[in-house]
């Protein structure tokens, strides 16, 4: 796993930077998931996290709860939560850097004791129990996905909710870009959407509601993600450092994913499950 915490904290870097001068996607939120669109059709970084949570005490969630984020970034969810539910949270992430930047907010927001980060893979042994756990975009990036989502099921209380927000292949359109884009995103095995349903019943897990939030992504158009993608092949081509090689595929794997959206080898889905009481 040292290839994508190397590549974690080289694009979180770039993200800094270009967050300096009013770049950086959801950086300034303090997350990079997808930006959907709000009922008023602005699109946000933040819509997401309101969707998970609403999700998350939809599902039964306790009060003041235990939470447990599995790929938590630089912290933004984690946050959110906080604000909304209190509690306490463990984020888990591969990158130095991310969790450098995450401690920092933690501790500029004077919420350091109840929001911790962890250096630890989601395939380690879990060392605590959760009312809670969400996996947002993260699972995509495991070489053993089903393995991770049960040693995550694994920690949850009986009764606890296990939110899972990734990108699932539709069918098999597409095979030559899809296979770019797990390329260039270091995403090893894409499980769609049967596999997650097949892989949270083997964790023991009870599938609780199912959305497909594709409608409210907002690709770009076609024509320019077509120049995007031969623009950003060509710089990654001739970029003389690791760095900007992986801040190039980062960039690349983003077109690619917008453009097998708008050919609809994608969906963009919204799983929640529940452990069983005892």
């Amino acid at each position: 796993m040292d290839g994508i915490a190397a590549y974690y904290d080289n694009l979180a870097r770039f993200l800094d930077v270009a967050r300096r001068i009013g770049r950086g996607g959801g950086a300034a939120q303090g997350s990079t998931h997808r930006f959907l669109a709000s009922e008023a059709g602005a699109a946000s970084p933040e819509q997401l996290d309101h969707l998970v949570m609403d999700a998350a005490a939809g599902a039964g969630l306790a009060q003041t709860p235990r939470v447990l984020d599995a790929g938590c970034g630089i912290g933004g969810t984690v946050f959110r939560w906080h604000e909304r539910f209190g509690g306490t949270y463990e984020g888990l992430t591969l990158s130095r850097e991310q969790r450098h930047r995450a401690e920092a907010e933690a501790h500029a927001r004077g919420v350091g004791e109840a929001c911790r980060f962890h250096l630890r893979s989601y395939h380690h042994p879990i060392p605590d129990t959760f009312h809670a756990a969400v996996a947002i975009e993260s699972l995509a990036h495991s070489p053993e996905p089903d393995a991770a989502l049960a040693n995550i099921a694994g920690a949850l209380k009986p009764g606890g909710v296990f939110v899972i927000v990734d990108d699932m292949p539709e069918g098999d359109a597409q095979p030559k870009m899809r296979a770019a884009f797990k390329s260039h995103w270091r995403c090893p095995v894409l499980l769609d959407e049967d596999s997650y349903r097949a892989a949270i019943a083997r964790a023991g897990l009870s599938l609780v509601r199912e959305q497909d939030l594709t409608p409210r992504l907002r690709p770009r158009p076609l024509f320019w993600l077509k120049i995007l993608i031969a623009a950003f092949t060509a710089a990654r081509a001739i970029s003389p450092t690791c760095g900007s090689r992986d801040v190039c595929d980062a960039l690349l794997g983003g077109f690619i994913l917008e453009a097998l959206y708008r050919k609809n080898a994608m969906r963009y889905r919204l799983l929640v499950a529940v452990k069983p009481r005892a």
